[in-house]
């Protein structure tokens, strides 16, 4: 396994999360946005799996200054990584900050 650390723009779109296992609309609140599909280095990707906020990176006893998503995406052409996204709060732009083969 290899790992490459980044700074690359990527654009995100998002969709629905699912909803807990036996709950139901009248029990449960909508679920949160998930990232559903990325452009990255002009190839597109589906996010093949669920995403989840990367281990380790909310330390701190206050609110984190940013947002960020680990997952992993699959390309047209079937190759499949994991990413891990970072977006500060007030930027327009996801940054690639690492890629897992």
């Amino acid at each position: 396994m290899s790992t490459l650390d980044l700074t690359d723009v990527a654009t995100l779109w998002f969709g629905e999360g699912e909803t807990a296992p036996g709950a139901t609309s009248a029990t449960a609140p909508a679920p949160a946005p998930v990232p559903v599909r990325m452009l990255w280095r002009g190839e597109r990707w589906r996010v093949t799996d669920r995403p989840t906020e990367p281990e380790g990176l909310y330390w701190t006893t206050h609110p984190p200054e940013f947002a960020a998503w680990r997952f992993q995406a699959t390309d047209l052409h079937g190759t499949s990584r994991v990413f891990d996204l970072v977006r500060h709060h007030g930027d327009h732009h996801w940054m690639v900050v690492h890629v897992y083969d």
